[in-house]
């Protein structure tokens, strides 16, 4: 690691620490876990021990990617917290997907995402945030950076980056994932589908408003869960007999006729499906 490229990952060395104290203080906060060099790489080259070309290096807050998910969820309208767990309808869980995809597939033009590579001391998976950059004077940090670089970009996701910094992104033909972190579809479907699960609980769409309303005085979640189990099969019965009405009102039946209908009603998932919205 003898030059800094564009895309390289620091950590936080006290002497880092220090510069940023001294020239950016809110960036020495702990929140900010590491920093991504976002200068391009060509300006970053020193020959013969001579200065590089960029007079500053910018250097980009990095976050756990946990933050800028729960960011996201925070938007949502259908959502509420029992007992410290949050719990979110299904109808928003499509959305969720597609912001997962994105940071994954570094298409979000506010983030980079960077799997963890522990080995390297990028201990957890985490987001870029290229909105909030900083310059620090390349002649007096330079190696202050170098000493606190981790983790160096293959050539395809620093190229990536450098069209993310300069909103030119979708261009730059990439794999979709670091092949060598997943290496295969069904292994990255399985981490999308674990992240989604990760941060919310999710409830039926037909049954949040129920949720919503019991988890107000309910003690227990089992207690919510008999509740709405109860008010959907009472709001079933109610439109099954409804339904039936409409019909016989038609038709004549017999006593017997109707009861055979209702059973046939009732054993129908479509049926039972539409009176469950």
């Amino acid at each position: 690691m003898k030059s800094l490229r564009q895309g390289d990952v620091l950590k936080r060395t006290p002497e880092l620490l220090d510069v940023l104290r001294e020239v950016h203080p809110h960036y020495a906060d702990d929140k900010y876990t590491y920093f991504q060099v976002l200068t391009q790489s060509c300006d970053l080259v020193r020959r013969n021990d001579a200065q590089c070309k960029s007079r500053y290096i910018s250097l980009a807050a990095v976050r756990s990617i946990d933050v800028v998910v729960q960011r996201a969820i925070e938007k949502y309208e259908k959502k509420t917290i029992f007992q410290n767990q949050l719990y979110c309808s299904e109808q928003h869980k499509a959305a969720l997907k597609d912001v997962i995809n994105k940071l994954l597939n570094n298409n979000d033009s506010n983030h980079f995402f960077l799997r963890a590579t522990p080995e390297s001391g990028l201990m957890l998976d985490s987001c870029t945030l290229l909105h909030l950059s900083i310059s620090i004077q390349a002649s007096l940090h330079y190696d202050t950076c170098l000493a606190a670089k981790i983790v160096e970009l293959k050539e395809n996701f620093r190229a990536k980056l450098g069209w993310l910094v300069g909103n030119l992104y979708s261009r730059v033909g990439t794999e979709d994932y670091v092949p060598s972190a997943i290496a295969d579809k069904p292994a990255y479907d399985a981490f999308v589908n674990e992240m989604i699960d990760r941060y919310v609980a999710w409830v039926p769409q037909s049954d949040f408003a129920s949720f919503l309303s019991n988890a107000k005085d309910a003690n227990s979640l089992t207690e919510i869960t008999e509740r709405v189990n109860q008010q959907r099969e009472k709001k079933r019965d109610s439109g099954l007999e409804q339904l039936l009405g409409a019909i016989t009102n038609k038709i004549n039946v017999s006593a017997d006729d109707k009861v055979a209908l209702r059973n046939i009603l009732a054993a129908h998932p479509v049926v039972m499906k539409g009176l469950s919205k």
